[in-house]
C-alpha cells in the first residue's frame, strides 16, 4: 500500500458517528476556551497597566503562541498513542493554573509566563477536541471539524467584550475571577467525556507527512494578522478613546461561526480550493476596512470579514489535513494545524511590535496583508497536493 493510500481512510470502513460523545467534546470546548477568550483580549492592557512598554506586548502576548507551537510534535504524538481525551482534562487544568496564577501573581514577567501556560493549554486541548470530533463523525469530518471550529469560535464571539468591559470597567480582579470559576466548569465538562479506545497502531515517530506542508503554509500565512490586531488594537482603540475592541473580535467570532460548518459540508462534498480563495480575499478586504477611522460600524464591518474569510480558509485546511491523515497520524495532523495558527499569531505580535513604533496600527495591518497574499502560493500548491490523494485513494 503506498503512502497516500495509508495517508486516507475509505469512507467505506468507517465506523458509526457517535453524536452523544461529540456533543459532551464541543461542550467541554466551549467552556474551556471561554476561560481562555475572557483574558485574551484585555491581556494587553493588564500588562500595559502592569508597566509594559508598548514594543514588549505583542511579543509577551505571542509567548502563549510560541509555548504552544514548541509543543507541536510533542502533542500530535501523544494523542496517536494515547487518545484525545487525557489531553482535553489537561488542558483544562493548565487553564484553570495559568487563570489562578494571573490572579495571584500580579507582575509582568509572571503574567507574560502565565500567559507562555495558557499556550500550552491550547495546543493541547484544542487539537484533542478537533482529533476527537474528527473520529466520532468520520463520514462527515469537515462538517465535524466545521462544527467544532463554531463552538471554539462562539467563546471568541462572548470572551472577548465580556472580558474588556469587565476590565475597563473593575479592574483585573473583576476580569480573573471569573475566569477561574469558567476554567474550574470547563475541566468539569472535560471530565464527562468517555475514554476513546485506540483502534489503530500508531505511527511511528512524529507522525508528520510532508503532504500536509502547503496547507499549513497557506494557515499560517492567512492568520499572521491576527497575531498584531488582538495585540494592539485594544491599545490603539484605547489610546484615541475609541469603541470597545470586543466588537471586532465578536464580529470576527461571528463571521467565523456562520461559515465553518457549511464550509465543511461543502469541502466534503466539492474540495476545498474556492472556499479557501475566497476566504484570502475576504480576509484582505477585513484588514483593509480596519484603515479607517475606528467606529462601531467599522470594527463591525472589518470583524465580519476577517472572520468569514477564516472560516472559509481555516477549515478547508483543516479538512484537508484530517483527509490527508489516517487514525494513526491523525493527533499530528490536527496538532500541527493548530500549530501553525499559533506561529502566526506569534510571527503576527511580535513583527507588530517592532513596528508600531514608527508606523503606527497602519504598519501591523501592512503586515497582515503582505502575509495574506503570501498565502496564496501555497492555497495553489495544497490543491494538487489534495487531488492527487484523492487519485491514490
Amino acid at each position: 500500500m503506498g503512502k497516500r493510500d495509508r495517508s486516507r481512510v475509505a469512507t467505506e470502513s468507517a465506523p458509526e458517528s457517535d453524536w452523544r460523545t461529540f456533543t459532551l467534546v464541543g461542550v467541554a470546548l466551549a467552556v474551556t476556551q471561554l476561560a481562555y477568550y475572557l483574558t485574551a483580549a484585555a491581556l494587553p492592557l493588564y500588562l500595559r497597566d502592569l508597566g509594559a512598554a508598548p514594543s514588549r506586548i505583542g511579543f509577551e502576548v505571542g509567548l502563549g503562541s510560541v509555548a504552544g507551537l514548541a509543543l507541536t510534535f510533542l502533542v500530535g504524538p501523544a494523542l496517536n498513542r494515547y487518545g484525545s481525551d487525557v489531553f482535553l482534562r489537561l488542558g483544562g487544568v493548565l487553564y484553570l493554573v495559568a487563570a489562578g496564577g494571573m490572579l495571584l501573581l500580579r507582575h509582568e514577567v509572571s503574567v507574560a509566563l502565565l500567559r507562555a501556560l495558557q499556550g500550552v493549554g491550547t495546543a493541547i486541548l484544542v487539537p484533542s477536541a478537533y482529533t476527537l470530533g474528527a473520529r466520532l463523525i468520520p463520514r462527515r469530518r469537515g462538517a465535524a471539524l466545521g462544527i467544532m471550529g463554531s463552538v471554539n469560535n462562539l467563546s471568541l464571539a462572548i470572551g472577548p467584550p465580556i472580558g474588556l468591559a469587565l476590565y475597563g470597567a473593575h479592574g483585573a480582579t473583576w476580569l480573573l475571577v471569573p475566569a477561574v470559576l469558567t476554567s474550574g466548569a470547563g475541566l468539569l465538562a472535560t471530565s464527562f467525556v468517555p475514554h476513546a479506545e485506540i483502534t489503530r497502531q500508531p505511527a511511528r515517530g512524529f507522525g508528520f507527512d510532508r503532504v500536509w506542508v502547503p496547507g499549513l503554509m497557506a494557515n499560517m500565512l492567512s492568520s499572521v494578522y491576527f497575531g498584531g490586531i488582538i495585540a494592539y488594537l485594544p491599545l490603539y482603540l484605547r489610546q484615541l478613546h475609541g469603541p470597545n475592541a470586543g466588537i471586532f473580535f465578536t464580529a470576527d467570532a461571528v463571521g467565523v461561526l456562520l461559515l465553518r460548518v457549511p464550509t465543511g459540508m461543502l469541502v466534503d462534498r466539492s474540495g476545498s480550493l474556492l472556499p479557501k480563495l475566497i476566504g484570502l480575499v475576504i480576509t484582505l478586504a477585513g484588514i483593509g476596512v480596519l484603515v479607517f477611522p475606528p467606529s462601531i460600524p467599522v470594527l463591525i464591518a472589518s470583524g465580519a470579514c476577517t472572520g468569514i474569510g477564516a472560516g472559509l480558509l481555516i477549515t478547508g485546511v483543516m479538512t484537508d489535513l484530517s483527509n490527508l491523515s489516517s487514525e494513526a497520524n491523525r493527533g499530528t495532523a490536527m496538532s500541527t494545524g493548530g500549530g501553525s495558527l499559533s506561529a502566526a499569531f506569534f510571527l503576527g505580535g511580535t513583527i507588530s511590535g517592532v513596528l508600531i513604533g514608527p508606523g503606527g496600527f497602519n504598519a501591523v495591518l501592512a503586515v497582515g496583508a503582505v502575509s495574506c497574499l503570501l498565502a496564496v502560493p501555497f492555497v495553489l500548491a495544497e490543491r494538487g497536493t489534495v487531488a492527487r490523494s484523492k487519485h491514490a485513494a
